[in-house]
């Protein structure tokens, strides 16, 4: 397994291990309801260094996204994100990602870990077409998450410009303890935050003056699955596959059907909308015992009818909840569902989303 830059630090803290997109990642320090608190009510760091970085330059990186992406990066100014995601001709989702507009002809790419490799060869092949220049910078970054009400207060005294300023979804270059940093008021946890990507000969020097300096918890691959669903934020490999299309997983507010910009699998998710989706990614809170986990079926009349994506004791709202595909028929709030966990069937809900939402997360 690939190790992290800091895994010497991360093994100082007494960290549990695991494998994640063929990394050895840390999932916890103490225990993933403390850590996941923690993030909810303070301010907590992950290192995700694990997740693929890229920049894209040239005269024509613009019409490259433009086609590479569902979502429409034309108005994206300098110094703004914008997330979307990734199809094949038919549809199906390759993967989510955000792009960073750094200037006229320069963005700069992050994706998800297990599909690092996948996208870099299937966005390579796209830049090709318009004479623009994929670089994978992965390997030279770190990139640490800094997540929670408190983290941009506490960041603000060690950084060039108070990361407050910046609005959500933009990005600005800084500093942070002195090292040279990508700062970025992007996050996977529904709390206020920035990104932070900074050269990994120096990243222990960041990762030490945030758990030092400002006291701030280190936080595992546990606490942000659960911090992440609460938000109900879509996980690659869970509410987004390859076999399902934007529209029916949550995403479908990422894709430009009424552009004038054409995209690599426009044609067919435009005649799948004309023809109506049958299946959709609905919240879901169970109304009898039990926690739903990640590929339990949801049934009808004893058959398999959809798929749970996701699902977690929320810490926060105190229910057991969760994310599933189902039939379009079934996807209205408060529709009963049936679970089956471990061959019981279990009575659930169609809930609202996202079940936990900080009003500052914009601000």
């Amino acid at each position: 397994m690939k190790r992290l830059t800091l895994q010497p630090r991360h093994e100082a803290l007494g960290a549990t291990f695991g494998e994640f997109a063929g990394y050895h990642m840390p999932l916890y320090y103490t225990k993933p309801i403390e850590e996941h608190h923690a993030v909810r009510q303070g301010a907590g760091v992950f290192d995700i260094s694990h997740m693929g970085q890229f920049t894209a330059e040239g005269p024509g990186s613009l019409e490259f996204l433009q086609y590479a992406l569902t979502n429409n990066v034309r108005p994206l100014a300098d110094g703004a994100a914008l997330y979307s995601p990734i199809c094949r001709e038919d549809g199906g989702v390759l993967d989510d990602l955000i792009v960073y507009r750094v200037s006229g002809e320069r963005f700069r790419i992050i994706v998800n870990a297990g599909n690092h490799e996948k996208d870099f060869a299937w966005l390579q092949g796209l830049a090709g077409r318009f004479g623009v220049s994929l670089t994978d910078i992965s390997p030279g970054l770190c990139l640490l998450a800094v997540q929670g009400p408190e983290a941009l207060g506490r960041l603000a005294p060690h950084m060039g410009r108070a990361p407050a300023e910046l609005g959500y979804y933009t990005h600005m270059e800084s500093q942070v303890f002195g090292v040279p940093a990508f700062v970025a008021r992007t996050g996977y946890t529904g709390e206020p935050g920035v990104e932070l990507a900074v050269p990994a000969d120096a990243a222990d020097t960041v990762w030490d003056g945030l758990l030092g300096q400002l006291g701030m918890t280190p936080i595992g691959l546990a606490a942000r699955d659960s911090l992440r669903l609460e938000a109900c934020m879509a996980l690659y490999g869970h509410e987004l596959r390859e076999e399902w299309h934007p529209l029916e997983s949550g995403v479908g507010w990422a894709v430009d059907l009424d552009g004038a910009d054409d995209f690599c699998g426009k044609a067919a998710l435009a005649r799948i909308k004309q023809a109506g989706v049958t299946h959709r990614l609905v919240g879901f809170e169970m109304v009898g015992r039990g926690i739903a986990r990640a590929d339990y079926p949801v049934v009808a009349d004893g058959q398999p009818v959809g798929v749970v994506t996701s699902g977690v004791m929320s810490p926060t709202v105190g229910k057991a909840v969760g994310l599933a595909h189902v039939p379009a028929a079934l996807a209205k709030l408060g529709t009963p569902l049936t679970i089956e966990i471990r061959g019981k069937a279990v009575e659930a809900r169609v809930a609202a989303r996202p079940f936990y939402k900080n009003p500052a997360l914009k601000g």
